[in-house]
């Protein structure tokens, strides 16, 4: 049985199969013949973290990815998915994205083949048309590997991801009807910020298109019967309050997987779910031994329709993004407590929301100027959008306890750094910005250059003589 990994940047539950107003047949079409899932939730709303902990069925804080691999954050490669399966018999093959290694370095995490051609990492265009064009390509080689493979050959891993839902999106066409674009409930209906929408529902019907095509191609090399699809993205919009965030709009993810001889299809679980329990699903589906380090749990007694569920909370982490953020959760059916760590910063990282116009017209009404908590309490059936922090409500006293005790003792029984030493250390090689630095372009510091950065301030600001 061969696997089919369709993943995309940034999107949350952005699709047509949650009811967004946006155009995605074809995934529509995948959700129909199998099942998605509407509480599915990242372990960590931040690219690479969330990636690797999907991909490894481990927490960041104990894979090791607990920031972005572009900054030098680095993982156990051991346990990469690709690897496992590589090691277990698959021809292992990468088309497009990944997010957590660095580029060129694919076959470090087990993939034997990338068809992505050296001119697919140019630089000599714009981000915008980059990504989308980077897409197109990966799309047609992931289809061409298709048709182009022996049925006889090896089952194979196909990883298929895509970038252009990443900022910057493309570009919204003078004559697009950005009047009618819905924003999102968390955001003021602005000009501003329904323009920044009709990049993103642009950039998310493209992935559908792209998706759609290597679908077709599976049903024409006759594979489609037997082939294990998922599709799923890292973590919630890029907008202010979502990625990046432990709300529910950073954190939760589409969901939509598909398995030869599903007993169960056309359906929408409301069981509550991380990434990290992907992993050992599909073990069980392939009829692998499942590996020593995996944190998650196997969900497919929901797929077979023999459990409505088979969690009661799942959790979440920030260390690293561009700046230190270090923060847990714990997430039931009903509430949500978020904890934070000191950072040596009040308010949210301004550089750990991805420029945009959206995050401009924010910034003017003074986001970035309201002091952030260290504990927060929400209770969902009757705050949904996570708006009244309840952690010092005398009536949900015993609850805050509650949730306080669930994930203290996740940290206890996953051996979070985070909790024995109060600080999550920056990797040797790793790089990362102050909380108070703006843009996400900002420059970064190398962590033995900070000391020195501080002595030239203090030197500038207090002149000798």
């Amino acid at each position: 049985m061969n696997v089919l990994y369709l993943n995309t940047h940034d999107i949350g539950r952005y699709l047509q199969t949650y009811g967004y107003p946006v155009d995605t047949p074809n995934l529509l079409q995948l959700s129909r013949e199998g099942m998605a899932f509407s509480r599915m939730y990242c372990a960590s709303p931040t690219c690479s973290p969330s990636r690797g902990a999907l991909l490894t069925g481990q927490y960041p804080h104990s894979n090791g990815l607990i920031g972005l691999s572009h900054r030098g954050f680095r993982m156990d490669k051991r346990h990469h998915l690709a690897r496992f399966l590589r090691d277990n018999g698959y021809e292992t093959v990468l088309s497009g994205v990944q997010h957590e290694e660095k580029l060129h370095e694919e076959t470090g995490i087990g993939y034997e083949r990338c068809l992505n051609p050296p001119e697919y990492y140019r630089r000599d265009m714009e981000q915008c048309d980059l990504y989308t064009w980077q897409d197109e390509l990966a799309a047609a080689n992931a289809v061409w590997y298709l048709k182009e493979r022996k049925a006889e050959e090896r089952p194979f891993f196909l990883t298929a991801g895509f970038g252009c839902t990443h900022r910057e999106y493309p570009r919204v066409p003078a004559d697009y009807e950005t009047d009618y674009v819905q924003v999102p409930m968390s955001l003021p209906d602005l000009p501003e910020i329904r323009k920044d929408m009709a990049g993103m529902k642009i950039a998310v019907k493209t992935v559908d298109r792209l998706c759609g095509d290597i679908l077709q191609a599976l049903r024409e090399c006759g594979e489609y019967e037997n082939t294990v699809i998922l599709f799923t993205t890292d973590h919630g919009l890029p907008f202010p309050g979502m990625k990046c965030h432990l709300y529910d709009e950073g954190m939760g993810v589409s969901f939509v997987m598909r398995y030869p001889g599903m007993p169960q299809t056309h359906k929408v679980s409301k069981a509550l779910l991380s990434q990290t329990d992907v992993f050992p699903t599909l073990c069980e589906i392939l009829g692998l031994e499942k590996p020593e380090w995996l944190e998650g749990h196997s969900f497919l007694p929901i797929l077979r329709g023999e459990a409505q569920k088979i969690r009661t909370e799942v959790f979440g982490e920030i260390n690293y993004h561009v700046a230190y953020e270090p923060a847990r959760c714990v997430r039931t059916c009903r509430y949500k407590y978020i904890a934070r760590w000191d950072n040596g910063y009040e308010y949210a990282p301004p550089v750990d929301t991805d420029d945009s116009l959206s995050k401009e017209v924010l910034r003017e009404f003074g986001y970035f100027q309201r002091k952030r908590q260290s504990e927060e309490l929400y209770d969902l059936m009757l705050d949904p959008q996570e708006r009244e922090n309840l952690a010092g409500e005398d009536t949900y006293a015993s609850v805050l306890a509650d949730m306080r005790e669930r994930l203290k003792s996740w940290q206890m029984k996953s051996g979070d750094p985070l909790l024995a030493r109060g600080r999550m250390e920056l990797p040797e090689g790793a790089i990362c910005a102050t909380a108070d630095s703006y843009s996400t372009k900002s420059q970064v510091l190398l962590p033995e250059c900070e000391k020195y950065v501080a002595a030239l301030r203090g030197l500038l600001q207090n002149p000798i003589g």
